[in-house]
């Protein structure tokens, strides 16, 4: 009860009128204790029955999930093994340009063919083995190919890496780009644009460079080796250098499986560089006329199955020319009337 002061009548506050009312109602009776008692324990029971069926749904919640999860985790298991187990396409690197003989080419699969012509296409990972009695001549690009001496055997790891197994293979890579390495048990091999030879010959792997020059690597060492110089290494040795010539009889089994020139159409240049490139032999020409005429004179016919010496013999004279050995070099002059060269 509050007072505002002069002669007003107190008025009562919230606060009083409830206290009045309390008063006015009397104490109330408590609930008998069997009942209280009955009451709680139904509470308690209802209470138990909401967390049992809580519980139950987080359950079945977890199950489906985890099933919808392992569903969604064996789907993408499948899918990669579907993936993993989908072959992949092997990659066509190389193709066959000539043939002396019959070679034999192994798939990485294990299925093998022989093969007696050219065009048949080499893919990554095929193994190639020739025969005693055989030679084999290979494209990789445009601008390089290996050629495979009798009883050699190499696989054609990748359209830059060829390893080789046993024999000899000769790579001619005139200008390219391609970074073309042999691999060998005894050491790896690359080109730096140029001609040369690998073989493995008795626990050694020589390299002879006809042309430009090569890097001869093994593990972190690494040699350098030029035109005109042969390089021979042996397990735990320091290769051995030694002078070679560009031309000659060690080099007759390569201008034997030569890839096919085509004669028909081409100048008389691109023929004598042809010769050069396969026999190790310089050409000059002399008669000034003759020499004019070089990109003119335009061939015909074809010289396939003649070696380039061969070749020479065939194409010159029906040119009205002919040529002479000096030193190496290949001289090429017109007929006379004799027939000779003047």
């Amino acid at each position: 009860m509050t007072f505002t002061g002069g002669s007003e009548e107190p008025r009562m506050t919230s606060e009083d009128q409830i206290g009045q009312l309390l008063r006015l109602a009397g104490r109330r009776r408590m609930p008998h204790p069997g009942d209280m008692r009955q009451a709680h324990d139904a509470a308690h029971a209802e209470w138990q029955a909401v967390v049992r069926q809580r519980a139950r749904r987080q359950r079945w919640r977890s199950l489906l999930g985890g099933a919808l999860a392992a569903a969604a985790c064996a789907g993408l298991v499948a899918i990669w093994i579907q993936r993993a187990e989908r072959p992949v396409p092997a990659v066509e690197i190389a193709a066959i340009q000539r043939v002396s003989g019959t070679v034999v080419v192994t798939s990485p699969d294990g299925g093998s063919r022989r093969v007696a012509e050219a065009g048949v296409r080499l893919r990554a990972g095929d193994r190639i083995e020739v025969p005693d009695d055989s030679r084999v001549a290979i494209a990789m690009t445009d601008s390089v190919s290996a050629r495979l001496d009798r009883g050699s055997a190499a696989v054609f790891v990748t359209a830059d890496r060829l390893a080789l197994e046993r024999g000899a293979v000769y790579v001619q890579a005139d200008g390219s780009s391609t970074d073309l390495r042999i691999e060998t048990a005894l050491g790896a091999v690359r080109h730096i644009g140029t001609r040369f030879e690998v073989r493995l010959q008795d626990a050694a792997l020589r390299v002879r460079v006809r042309e430009g020059s090569i890097a001869l690597e093994r593990g972190r060492d690494r040699w350098i080796g030029s035109a005109g110089e042969a390089l021979t290494i042996a397990e735990g040795r320091s290769p051995e250098r030694r002078p070679i010539a560009a031309a000659g009889a060690e080099w007759a089994w390569v201008s034997e499986i030569a890839a096919p020139f085509r004669l028909e159409g081409s100048t008389l240049r691109a023929f004598l560089e042809w010769v050069s490139r396969e026999q190790g032999w310089p050409w000059q020409v002399d008669d000034p006329r003759l020499r004019s005429r070089l990109d003119d004179i335009v061939l015909h016919g074809s010289i396939d199955g003649l070696t380039p010496e061969e070749a020479l013999d065939a194409v010159l004279p029906a040119s009205g020319l002919s040529y002479r050995r000096d030193a190496e070099r290949l001289i090429v002059a017109p007929l006379t009337r004799s027939g000779t060269s003047r």
